[in-house]
């Protein structure tokens, strides 16, 4: 839950000197205003009372004052919260401005490995000064990075229309939406970050490229798809790979009853196959793109990044069906895909398969 200020990185931060030494927040923006961070103390509760009346109420359900007090509390008693059946640590950090609070960020350590928001908020006066968010932003980031959690993620009421370009301009990606989760008849986004690096080894692997499928990449396909593909869905075979070639030599034909089809490979620097997309015209404007399989991350991005531009001509809508696993359903979600339906048995018996989209016709982050 969030309530934020226009965010420019132009303000100098400084740590109050008597409070702990957590978050250490960088000193090197230009300076424009002194600020000073620090955790909140039970002198606070009055303004932390009001700035969670102030700002939830036009968006949530609920006693906003209980709010407050309940995660005031668990911060007071050293961050443990006795309700909470996940948190481990909670920690509520004030912004200040010539010693006046100006908003406020409460962060929550999950027994699971992640950081809740919960929540950011700027008051109103300040949002007219430039990167009161952004610093608080930092303040959760540093707290999520000296617990070693893996990702930081938030809930954004569809009210909150600031707080959502704010968080996915800071690089957040919208998991999905909740109908009526705190208020009925209002959406809430969940959106979430990843802190983890990709690895050296993966970085070291060097360049990928996408390219059409040729013949000569047959007996490739046929050792990179068919086993993998079989653990997922039934009937797959030589002739499956053979079509799939044949339909992309017809990829220039308009027909979608000729099956024309648009299949895409990634290799890597040596010639390797590290990933395949094929992509097949369906009545009514959309394109299936099936298979949509990857070794790594990196080459499963490469897909997704030329795949709207390379198949705009040949529909409006980008749909497929994959397994659920965490890599594909973490590269959908960073390029903007949806999810729309599980089809458990649709592809075999004992596997669930996901169905996402992607609208050509809609700016895509």
């Amino acid at each position: 839950m969030s309530s934020s200020t226009s965010h420019h990185d132009s303000t100098t931060v400084t740590v109050d000197p008597s409070s702990p030494p957590y978050p250490r927040l960088p000193l090197d923006r230009p300076l424009v205003s002194l600020w000073r961070v620090r955790t909140a103390v039970e002198a606070d509760r009055a303004f932390i009372r009001q700035i969670f009346l102030e700002a939830l109420d036009e968006h949530y359900s609920g006693d906003h004052f209980a709010h407050a007090d309940r995660v005031l509390d668990a911060h007071l008693a050293g961050g443990r919260d006795q309700y909470g059946h996940f948190s481990l640590v909670q920690r509520m950090l004030i912004l200040l401005d010539d010693n006046q609070p100006r908003g406020l960020v409460n962060v929550v350590h999950k027994r699971q490995g992640t950081v809740k928001i919960s929540p950011l908020i700027v008051d109103r006066p300040a949002r007219k000064q430039a990167g009161c968010g952004s610093l608080l932003l930092d303040a959760a980031r540093e707290f999520a990075t000296e617990v070693g959690a893996r990702q930081l993620y938030c809930t954004v009421s569809e009210t909150n229309a600031p707080a959502l370009r704010f968080f996915r301009r800071k690089g957040f990606v919208v998991a999905g939406q909740a109908a009526g989760q705190y208020r009925v008849g209002v959406r809430e986004a969940l959106l979430y970050q990843s802190l983890t690096r990709p690895s050296p080894a993966a970085e070291a692997e060097g360049e990928l490229t996408v390219r059409a499928v040729t013949d000569n990449d047959v007996a490739d396909l046929e050792r990179f798809l068919l086993e993998p593909m079989r653990t997922i869905c039934d009937g797959l075979g030589s002739d499956w790979i053979r079509s799939l070639v044949d339909g992309h030599a017809r990829r220039h034909l308009r027909d979608v009853n000729v099956r024309p089809g648009d299949v895409r490979v990634v290799v890597d620097r040596s010639g390797r196959l590290r990933g395949v997309a094929a992509a097949s015209p369906k009545k009514g404007g959309s394109v299936k793109v099936m298979p949509l399989c990857a070794t790594d991350p990196r080459a499963l991005d490469q897909l997704l990044d030329v795949l709207p531009a390379e198949l705009l001509a040949a529909g409006r809508r980008l749909y497929t069906h994959v397994p659920p696993d965490n890599m594909m359903v973490t590269a959908l979600q960073r390029h903007g895909w949806s999810l729309e339906a599980l089809l458990p048995g649709s592809h075999r018996d004992d596997s669930c398969m996901s169905q996402w989209s992607l609208e050509l016709s809609e700016p895509r982050p």
